[in-house]
């Protein structure tokens, strides 16, 4: 199994990768600039959110997506949206994101998944890696039936990845808070993961399941008076080297699979 799209595109809400010029040189890639669109830190209008759509949806091939803070991880929605076939979300992240939201028919960053599962026909089931398993007592039946947690000191094996995931297809989704602060810094409260146990598990899913597309979000986000900051841009370097081994990972995979359909 492997990854069915091999372009790399950038999501430009907050200005975060606009920093990281190693990383957005290093790779070819697409840029959408969202920049001053409006009503979509933290919370997405339906409004911003089509749009959004529209604009990924004019951009085909997309394999590895890079969203910006965790502000905008809702953003996953959008993509996910353009899948076609059943699959299974596979997603490592701090927190659930379940919550049903506060404001409305407005879309969140922190309830971006209960929209999914509730309005994705095809989204199976949700394997989620990183949160507090005691989270999940405070679903609905109807939810919890479709959502396993795996905690961030209890990375699932092959054997456990083989029995939870009911789909050949699946949809990853990195939040980077699961990550140690030594590893990234995010604008919210992080877990204690390593970079090499997500980039291994990650491993593990491209060599068994066909992969539709990775998204990654968890960016320091930066306003223009603090690009000379000097703490501001060591966070925006030791996010950069995490992402560039993400991207890294992303293009060897290919590479591998280039290998193989020559040989065949």
């Amino acid at each position: 199994m492997t990854l069915l799209h091999d372009g790399i595109t950038f999501l430009n809400f907050d200005g975060s990768y606009e920093q990281q010029k190693k990383l957005t040189a290093s790779v070819h890639h697409k840029w959408i600039d969202f920049s001053n669109l409006r009503g979509t830190s933290l919370y997405c209008s339906p409004r911003a959110f089509r749009i959004i759509s529209s604009k990924l949806g004019l951009i085909p091939n997309k394999g590895l997506t890079f969203l910006g803070s965790g502000n905008y991880h809702y953003a996953a929605l959008a993509l996910m949206h353009e899948i076609t076939r059943p699959f299974t979300l596979v997603l490592f992240d701090h927190h659930t994101d379940l919550n049903r939201g506060q404001i409305g028919s407005f879309l969140s960053c922190g309830s971006w998944v209960y929209h999914a599962l509730t309005s994705v026909p095809l989204l199976k089931r949700v394997i989620m890696i990183g949160p507090n398993p005691l989270s999940a007592r405070s679903f609905p039946p109807p939810i919890r039936r479709k959502v396993i947690i795996f905690p961030e000191n209890g990375i699932p094996s092959e054997e456990q990845i083989d029995a939870v995931i009911p789909t050949e297809t699946i949809q990853i989704s990195i939040d980077k808070d699961i990550l140690s602060p030594h590893f990234t810094k995010t604008n919210w409260d992080q877990g204690n993961l390593s970079m090499d146990e997500l980039c291994q598990t990650v491993a593990v899913l491209l060599s068994k399941k066909e992969v539709e597309e990775i998204d990654v979000c968890g960016e320091w986000p930066t306003r223009p008076h603090e690009h000379f900051n000097q703490t501001a841009q060591q966070r925006l370097q030791l996010n950069e080297r995490s992402n560039m081994k993400i991207a890294k990972m992303f293009l060897k995979t290919l590479n591998r699979k280039k290998v193989r359909e020559y040989k065949l």
